[in-house]
């Protein structure tokens, strides 16, 4: 099956028609990951046996809001245009009577709300926002090829009175260009782009974390499950994950307490005391303790408690105490803990600082402080996309000489000359993803899993010179709070298998054997990719 391009001023009539069949529909969109218990259900429900499918690119015509032209574009307006004026009468009828969720007409999507559904009862489905500027846009989609008989674009139609940006009613053109936080989240959902590769995840591989913290001790090849409130705590040994343990939750009272683990045991830290156990979670020492999060190798040892930072040299013994506003950081426990601000050591032995509010602070080994705010410090280069993007904010160590900063605005890149340059664009040129959640290099296969888009597993070479996209062999993105957070996490557990999470707080297992064979036989990413397959 082939998309049919067409690319139309606003007075036009389309040329032609491309058919397709339900079956060649779902055939095509499982290559974006979308063959979903939603797709189906929007299939039946708008019950036609012949669609049409292409992409289309669209000229504003709307142009209402600046001297310049510019309408405040974004993906819900190119959905406008296309999902009203190009109607037939009998969709300029529907669209008359429309309602709406709650009553409410022309809605972004709500909590809750379908994740690909224009919105309720509209029979368009945008499959691909494959370019947004503020004047113009371009997107793959399939409606109802009744829906488009006949039609043809015109200032007369129904929703030039709901959709022009002077409506006071509308809810769809009310924030320029990037600048509203549900066009944004339409738009996010819908950039990742056509992938021929597919991989599974291990049927039945599963391990629930109920929205609890999860800890992955290397040393046993176990996870641990960190929630308040619970008098047990839950453990897996990945070997036989199947099989769910407990013991004593030592943190059952901690908001902000947190875990460290060791060929010798663990260290459980709350906002008042330490305890040390072994590997079988038998207390050996209890002591009092304010430590919100601790960082030590053979050269710093870095101490976060309820006055500030500590920081000393092991082997002179020379140390330092900042206060947080210092390293730009909050006096918050929930804010400083290992869950939210990552610590790490480079290659010339600057301490780095990296969690909330995308705020970048580096102490070298003369104490001296070097903050960063990423978000200023790249302004021009931040795409509007990312515009009120709530992802959390994540270090990622590829070596001592480089790190990944995966950020709600983006993926930067530190090397040793501790510059942070943005890769965002970069990352997109080679696997057309421009959300990136988590991080993980993989030694053995000389390369990056990253956790991207809308369900997606993607790898790249260490050079990001190629990348590999691939969705799942089941997709299913019928989740309560897919519009609301990404339950992202990603390791390898010691046999390689790769574990991770996104939508839900479940984590899912893909096997090494799969992860090494899908890899072999992959096809790297390239922007035509979606054109035919």
């Amino acid at each position: 099956m082939a998309t049919q391009i067409y690319e139309l001023d606003w007075d036009n009539t389309p040329a032609g028609k491309f058919i397709v069949s339900k079956p060649e529909i779902v055939a095509y969109v499982r290559h974006f990951g979308q063959d979903t218990n939603e797709l189906h259900e929007f299939l039946s429900r708008f019950d036609f046996d012949e669609w049409v499918c292409m992409e289309l690119f669209v000229d504003y015509i709307y142009g209402k809001s600046t001297k310049s032209g510019e309408v405040g574009s974004d993906a819900v307006q190119y959905l406008s245009i296309v999902s009203s004026t190009f109607f037939t009468e009998e969709a300029e009828l529907a669209l008359h009577n429309y309602v709406g969720y709650n009553k409410n007409r022309f809605e972004y999507n709500y909590d809750e709300s379908p994740t690909f559904a224009t919105f309720p009862d509209c029979p368009l489905w945008i499959i691909q926002i494959t370019s947004q500027e503020k004047q113009s846009s371009s997107a793959i989609f399939f409606m109802p090829a009744i829906w488009w008989k006949d039609a043809n674009m015109t200032s007369e139609s129904y929703a030039d009175n709901h959709f022009t940006v002077n409506s006071p009613w509308n809810q769809w053109y009310n924030d320029p260009f990037g600048k509203n936080q549900h066009q944004n989240m339409y738009w996010r959902n819908r950039i990742g782009s056509y992938s021929p590769n597919f991989i599974a995840r291990e049927n039945g591989a599963t391990i629930p974390f109920n929205q609890g913290v999860i800890h992955f001790d290397p040393f046993r090849n176990r996870l641990l499950i960190q929630k308040m409130r619970t008098e047990e705590m839950c453990y897996y040994d990945l070997s036989d994950f199947k099989t769910e343990h407990t013991t004593q939750n030592f943190l059952k009272d901690s908001a902000n307490g947190f875990i460290e683990s060791s060929a010798d045991g663990y260290r459980f830290y709350t906002e008042t005391k330490l305890l040390i156990t072994d590997a079988d979670f038998n207390v050996i020492s209890e002591s009092a303790s304010k430590v919100v999060n601790i960082y030590e190798d053979d050269f710093w040892k870095v101490v976060l408690d309820n006055k500030g930072v500590l920081m000393t040299k092991k082997e002179s013994g020379d140390e330092k105490r900042f206060k947080y506003s210092e390293l730009k950081l909050t006096t918050s426990a929930f804010s400083n803990n290992p869950d939210d601000l990552t610590i790490y050591v480079n290659a010339n032995r600057s301490v780095i600082f990296f969690g909330s509010q995308n705020l970048l602070s580096i102490v070298d080994t003369s104490f001296t402080v070097t903050n960063m705010n990423l978000d200023r410090l790249f302004k021009k280069e931040i795409a509007p996309y990312y515009y009120d993007n709530g992802q959390k904010r994540q270090l990622f160590a590829l070596s001592a000489e480089r790190q990944l900063l995966l950020t709600n605005n983006g993926v930067f890149e530190l090397g040793k000359d501790e510059k942070p340059k943005m890769i965002s664009q970069k990352l997109k040129e080679i696997t057309g993803e421009v959300l990136f959640y988590s991080a993980l290099k993989d030694d053995a296969l000389n390369g990056i899993w990253f956790v991207a888009g809308i369900d997606r597993l993607v790898f790249t070479d260490m050079n990001f010179e190629k990348g590999y996209v691939f969705n799942f062999t089941e997709q299913d993105l019928a989740y309560k709070y897919f519009n609301d957070y990404r339950w992202s996490e990603l390791f390898l557990d010691r046999d390689g298998n790769l574990w991770y999470s996104l939508f839900g707080s479940e984590l899912k297992k893909i096997a090494r054997k799969e992860l090494e064979s899908k890899l072999k036989t992959a096809v790297a990413y390239a922007p035509k990719q979606h054109k035919t397959h």
